[in-house]
Parts: structure tokens; sequence; C-alpha cells
């Protein structure tokens, strides 16, 4: 009666909306239905999970034993995405699964206590609330007896049974293969399964298939093309120059099926087929101009991937190769040496003009004054390509000879800097120089004044009314002169159209006329004869270096000859009008027309055998030795100028020979102290010894020596004096030296120190020698000849005098006798061979293609 209470108390506490605490029975009952549930959730979700995880070990345990990694890529992809789709499936029956409800835990306990007539559930029920009191007892008796059977409640045991679907029970052989697999790879086994989603590579032959990728390098690099290979780590980077083409060609039934694309920072780029590409056959090509990543990759995925590093093509380095040198005829000769990574294919020189403003202008700027208006610059800026052995070159040394005197610019201060291009169009430039442009030195004064307006009209181009009135006065005395008619109407010329206001268009052209009366007056017909030997010389030079046919060369042999010639004769023309005007230098080298013949047909031989360097070679010889040649009027020293340079050496040399005896007077004024010294000491001379003291000279006293070296000094200071040199002249700093050390050796003779007299003496006496030396190597070279001391037998480029001929080989590498007989001997054997219609044709094209530059 005990549970009837209850129940009746839970009722009435329900009904009167107040919640009782449950009864033990419904506690107990409420443990069964849970243990019920999870007995349940395993016989229903074992089997539905055990799928997935099958699954996933069948997928573990290849990947343990690498079997991803022998699969061919179709049966990979395959292979992997039937895994995928089968874990998918797999979790089907996951997805329709519900959870058991508390009614169908109670009827799972009822089965399996046995029980009839559903006591559980007629314990859970409820009287309605208006039932009589005989009812009422009946149902709590009804509820007593179900009460009583709560002790003889089973949930029963979990029974999953996945025999059904596994019925031979290789799940147990999947979980002992997967133990060991565990233990065989332990740590590695993370790798192995992320190898199983790895892309593999792309086969590039097989199955009917053949893929090629190559890279053309650009021509000019002068590199073969190469394939990539199928063995290259994609992430090892093969080098690539710039500009380099990518080709790539698919062979197969399903070509394009296949993708191409380049990655780069930028992004993925996809290379479209060629115009060319079929079903069966597929093209690409891209050019490579930045570091991007080749991919060739197929429908399932897989793909070969290539990492390509562009090597990028420099710019060309071009520097001076010492100072530039300007020889006797104010030509320049410009060194220089270049280099690059495949080639330098030309090279120019750039001269630009140095605008030096005048003490007025700089005054007026100091004041902030507005500026005058701009001038027009007279004369563009000279550009003249440099020469180059056989372009393109990777690295040679060279040089260039450049008449710049009939330039406006020339005596003006400009500064030149070389530029070199490679066949990419690089372009690289050396440090720029400066100097005075060279100007030729005219001797005749009617030339000379005709240069100094045109000079004048370069530099100040608005000043054309001074200069008009000028070239008024120069016509007038060319007139007086009795010049030639061309002279003298040149100047008219130049007159009137200065004279009314002129264009700068105009003056341009007065200014190149300018030049050309100034050389009609003072070669002659020497500098168009001297013009076009020049000329000539390009044109060899030129046919030289880009290997021009044997014809060709021959022809232009032809003109430097008759040039040459020309030449000759013109040169010998004015020495015989300028004869009694000067006469030429002792010392001056002397080359007859018998060696320049002689050269000229060493040059065409080697040209014929093919020996084009050595051919060049010899041509820049043989324009050293004309650009050294002297004419009768010298470099352009006056008369005047040389009296007065002879008349300094004479007075260096007679200052030198006076403080030569001075040192000697002075060393026996020291001999004779040093004797009396020891006469004081108490040492006895023999009669013999004082006998002879007697009989020399008196001795000069100090005071004496003393007074002749301030003498002397003062003759040095004069001659100093009358010198207008800069002061890096070498002449003149020996004489400096000269000068101090007389001095010191006035300051010694004072303090009565004749020894240390006698060895200032001695440096001014070698100071003085070395100037004199200096003077006269400075005068020889004025009049062409090659100086003295170790220069005696050498002409101004520092060659042997015994004839140009003598040491070729010196200088220029030329073939001997046995190498130019085997190359004409070669020569013939190719000819012979390629007169054989029976030889391949294969073998013909290549015999043509050798001879063909010959």
């Amino acid at each position: 009666m005990t549970t009837q209470s209850s129940k009746s108390e839970n009722e009435a506490g329900a009904r009167n909306g107040v919640e009782a605490s449950p009864s033990p029975e419904e506690r107990f009952l409420r443990r069964k239905v849970r243990a019920a549930n999870r007995a349940m959730l395993f016989e229903k979700l074992w089997p539905r999970v055990w799928l997935p995880l099958a699954v996933v070990g069948v997928f573990v345990l290849l990947s343990a034993f690498e079997v991803w990694q022998m699969l061919p890529p179709a049966a990979h992809f395959g292979l992997l995405w039937g895994f995928g789709a089968g874990f998918v499936f797999s979790l089907v029956p996951l997805v329709f699964w519900r959870p058991p409800s508390r009614q169908d835990a109670l009827d799972r306990i009822e089965r399996a206590s046995a029980l009839d007539h559903r006591p559980l559930t007629a314990f859970q029920d409820t009287l309605s609330q208006d039932a009589s009191p005989a009812t009422r007892a009946l149902w709590e008796a009804h509820r007593a007896r179900a009460a009583r059977s709560l002790a003889k409640l089973k949930t029963g045991e979990a029974r999953p049974r996945i025999d059904r679907y596994d019925p031979f029970a290789l799940r147990a052989l999947l979980v002992l293969l997967l133990v060991a697999a565990l233990a065989s790879t332990q740590a590695d086994l993370p790798n192995r399964i992320r190898a199983a989603f790895a892309v593999p590579d792309l086969p590039l032959i097989g199955n009917g298939l053949r893929i090629d990728a190559w890279v053309s390098p650009p021509t000019y690099t002068r590199k073969e093309p190469f394939v990539l290979s199928a063995n290259a780590s994609a992430t090892e980077a093969v080098p690539v120059p710039q500009g380099s083409t990518l080709t790539v060609k698919i062979n197969g039934a399903d070509a394009k099926g296949y993708s191409v694309a380049l990655a780069s920072p930028g992004g993925k780029q996809p290379i479209a087929p060629t115009a060319q590409s079929t079903d069966t056959y597929a093209e690409y090509t891209s050019a490579i101009d930045e570091d991007v990543t080749l991919s060739i990759g197929w429908t399932l995925g897989s793909e070969r991937t290539w990492r390509l590093s562009v090597v990028p093509d420099g710019a060309p380095r071009i520097a001076f190769h010492g100072p530039i040198e300007v020889s006797p005829r104010a030509v320049m000769l410009l060194k220089y040496k270049v280099d690059d990574d495949y080639g330098v294919a030309s090279a120019e020189a750039r001269v630009e003009r140095v605008i030096i403003p005048s003490v007025s202008e700089r005054d007026s700027e100091a004041v902030e004054a507005p500026p005058p208006p701009a001038v027009p610059q007279i004369g563009k800026p000279p550009v003249f390509p440099l020469s180059l052995p056989h372009a393109p070159v990777k690295a040679a040394d060279a040089k260039t000879y450049k008449d710049l005197t009939s330039h406006p610019w020339a005596g003006l201060p400009v500064v030149i800097s070389l530029a070199a291009k490679d066949e990419a169009g690089h372009e690289g430039l050396s440090a720029p120089r400066g100097m005075i442009l060279p100007e030729r030195k005219f001797t005749k004064t009617l030339a000379r004044g005709t240069i100094d307006q045109r000079r004048s009209l370069v530099q100040n181009p608005a000043d054309t009314a001074r200069v008009a009135e000028n070239l008024d006065a120069l016509a007038v005395a060319a007139q007086d002169e009795g010049a030639a008619a061309p002279i003298y109407l040149g100047l008219r010329s130049a007159f009137w159209r200065l004279k009314n206001e002129p264009e700068i268009g105009d003056i341009e052209d007065v200014v190149e006329q300018l030049w050309d009366v100034a050389i009609r007056i003072e070669d002659g017909n020497l500098s168009a004869a001297e013009r076009e030997l020049r000329a000539a010389q390009e044109r060899l030079k030129d046919a030289l270096e880009r290997g021009a046919p044997r014809e060709e060369i021959q022809k232009l042999m032809a003109e430097l000859r008759q040039a040459l010639n020309s030449y000759l004769q013109a040169l010998r023309q004015q020495q015989n009008k300028n004869s009694d005007r000067a006469a030429a230098s002792p010392n001056a080298k002397t080359i007859s027309p018998q060696d320049l013949a002689q050269m000229l047909d060493k040059i065409e031989n080697l040209a014929k055998s093919g020996s084009a360097d050595a051919a060049a070679q010899m041509l820049n010889q043989l324009r050293d030795i004309l650009e050294s040649l002297q004419t009768a009027q010298g470099s352009g020293q006056s008369q005047e100028e040389d009296a007065e340079s002879l008349q300094k050496l004479d007075e260096m040399t007679d200052l030198l020979r006076k403080q030569q005896q001075l040192l000697d007077d002075t060393f026996r004024e020291q001999q004779n102290q040093d004797e009396n010294a020891d006469d004081e000491k108490g040492a006895q001379p023999r009669q013999g010894q004082r006998g002879q003291k007697q009989g020399q000279a008196s001795p000069k006293s100090s005071a004496e020596l003393d007074q002749r070296q301030e003498d002397l000094q003062k003759q040095l200071q004069e001659l100093l004096s009358g010198m207008n040199a800069e002061g890096k002249d070498p002449v003149q700093q020996k004489l400096r030296e000269a000068d101090e050390a007389m001095g010191d050796a006035v300051d010694s003779l004072r303090q009565k120190q004749l020894g240390d007299a006698g060895e200032e003496e001695g440096r001014a006496v070698e100071s003085l020698r070395q100037g004199t030396r200096a003077l006269a190597e400075q005068m020889m070279r004025s009049a062409g000849g090659s100086g003295t001391g170790n220069q005696a037998n050498r002409d101004p480029l520092g060659r042997k005098q015994n004839g140009p001929l003598d040491n070729a080989g010196d200088d220029v590498k030329i073939p001997d006798e046995s190498s130019g007989q085997r190359a004409r001997a070669i020569m013939d054997e190719l000819r012979k061979r390629l007169g054989e219609p029976t030889r391949p044709m294969l073998e013909l094209d290549y015999l043509e293609r050798l001879i063909k530059p010959y």
C-alpha cells in the first residue's frame, strides 16, 4: 500500500501543479531505459560506422605499403577518386539513421525480460481525472502488479551482427595488417599518406604519347637549344638566357587534352596552342623573359613541372685603355677595351662640348641679372663608330683613329664618352673623359687668320658683323699676296653671307667654307688626297671586319693603292714647294713607296688566305706609319718658334757647362781644405807633396764660389721667366728642381759647408742635364724626329727605324710562309672536292659554306 499511496500522492501533486520527486521504481526504470538506449545505439551505429572505417583502413594500408607510388597516373587518380566516392557512399546509412526513442527502449526491455502483456507500458499509463473510486482502486491494483515485475527487467546484450555484412571476417585481417603497417612504418606513415594525395609526374613517353619540351636561346648568344630533361627535379632551377623561346610539342591520341602554362609571381598564364595544332598534335611556344615555372598537365590532374630561371643579359662594358693620344697630325687615337656576356656588336664615341661661361657672364649671374637669350650652338656633337675585331666580340682591346680637326669644336673643351651595344640592344657607357679637342696648327699667316675668324664665329655666332669685317680684310690681303682665285672668292663669299644678317644654317655653312679655304691655303691639293686615303683605309677596314667576299677585298685594295699613290704624289709636291721654307729633321723617319707597296701586298695576301685578323692588324700598322709621316712644314711649328727653341737649348747647355765647372771647383776647394786640416794636426808632409801643392793653382775662396753660384741661379731664373708653358711641362719641372738645388748650394757655401754644397751642385747639374734632354726631345718630336737616348732608333710610334717591314712581326702576328702555303693547299683541296658532283649533296653544301667567305 505504500506504493499505491506514493503513486496517489504523485498524481495529486501533479494535479495541483507541483512536480513531485520520482519514485524509486521510476528511477530504476529510467536507468534501464538508458542502458537499453546504449545497447541499441551500439547495435545500430557500429554496422554503419564500420564501413567508413574499413574504407579508411584500406586507404591507410595502401599508403603504408607505398602502393600509390607504384601506380601510373591514370590508375592513381582513378583509385583515389574511387576511395573518395566509396567513403562518401559509406556515410549514406549514417545520414538516414535516427536515434532510438523511449518507447523503443521500453519495447526492447520487455522483449529481453520476456514480460507478457506489456507491463512497462501499463506502468507508464495514467488514469483519467474523472474516474470513479472503484475504477481507481482497480487501476491502482493493476499498477502494483506491474511494479512488482520491474525487479525482473533486463536490457539484453548489444548484438550489432556485423557478421551479416562481413561473413568472412575480413575486418580482422584488415586490423591485423594495419597493426603490422603501423609497426613497420612508425613515424613515416604521415608522409606516405600525404604522398597518396601528391600529384604524380606526367609521363613524357609511353602509351602512344610523346611530349617534347626545349628552350631555344637567342641567336646572339650562340648557344645551342637544349631539351628539358625528364629527370629534372621540380625544385631545381634550369638556367635560361633572357629572351629565349620555349617550345612544347605533344604527340598523342588526346594531344589537346593537355594544358601548358607558365606560372610567375604575377599569376599562372596558360599558353594557347599554335594554329598548326590538331587533335593528335599540339604545339606551344612562348618567350621567356622572367623566372617562371612550366607546367604540363592532363585532365586527371597529373602534371610535370620545370623551374626556369632567367639569366639576365647584362649591358656590355667599355672603358678607355690608356690616355687619348694625339698624333703629330692632330689625329686622335682612342684605345679602349670592351667585354660582354655574349659579344659586343658595335661601339661608338660621343663628343659633347663643355660650355665655360665668360667672366662677364659669371659676374652677371652673381648679381642675378636676367640671362641673355640663348644662342644656337654651331656644329653637331660628333658621334663616330669605333673599330672592333670581328664584331661581335666577347672581350678585346681595340683602337680607333679619328680626325676631328675639321669640326667646328676643334680647339674647344669637350667631353668624350664611349658607348657599346650588344645584339640585344643593351648599351653600356664608359666614364667620360675631358680634353681639348685637337686642332690643326697652320703655319701660313693667311690660313691662321682664316681659322681664327672661324673659331670666333663658332664661339660667338652672334658676332657676325665683326667677323665679316675681318674676313674682308683677309680677302684684301689674299688679293695682295696673289692668292689663287678660289681662296679670294671663298673669303669674299663668306664676307657677303655674314654681312646680310644670316640665319644659323647660313653661319654653319660659312664655318665649313672657311675650313675649306684655310686648308686650300695651307696644303693646296694635299688635304683632298689625304681625306681620300683615310676613306679608303676605313672602307677596307670595315670590309675585313665583316668578312667581305674576296672580290670586294680586291676592289678595295686597288682603291687603297690608288689613294696612297695620289697622297704620296701630293705629299712630294708639297715638300718641293715648301723646301725653301723648312728642312726635314735629320732624325726624321723615311719610308719609301716600295716599303708601303710591300705592306699593301702583305695585307692583300693575308686577306686572300683567310687571315682577316692579321690583315686588319697590319692595316692598323700602315695607318700608324702614315699618321707619323713628316711633311715639309713639319707639325706646324714656324721658323721663329724653331729659332726660339734652339736659343733656349743653347742657353741651357751653356748653363749646364758652367754649373759643372762650378761643381769641379767646389770639389777641389774641399780637397784643399781637408789637406790643410791634416797639416794642422801635425802630419809632416813630404817634400814632394809640398812641391806639388805649390804647383797647383791658388784655391778658390768660399766667397768666390758663393758669388758664382748666385750668378748661375739668376741666369736660370731669367731663363724660366721667359718660358710660357704650363707648370706640368717636364722642361720647366727640371729647371725648377735645378733652381731649388742652386739655392740650397748658395746657403751651404755661405756656411762654409763645401761637402753639402757639392751635393746640391751635383743635384743641380743632373736636373739641368735632364731638362736639356727633355727640351731636345720636344724639338725633335715637333720636327717629326724620334728623340734621343733609347728612342734614337725608333719612330714616333715606338717602332725601330730599320724599315716598316723589318719588325712587322713585333706588333702583328703574321702567319709564316709555311702557314700560308698550308692555307692555300687547304683551299685548293676544298675547291677540288666541291667540283666533284658524285659527292653527297649534304657534303657539297657544307663545302660551299666553307669556301663562300673566301
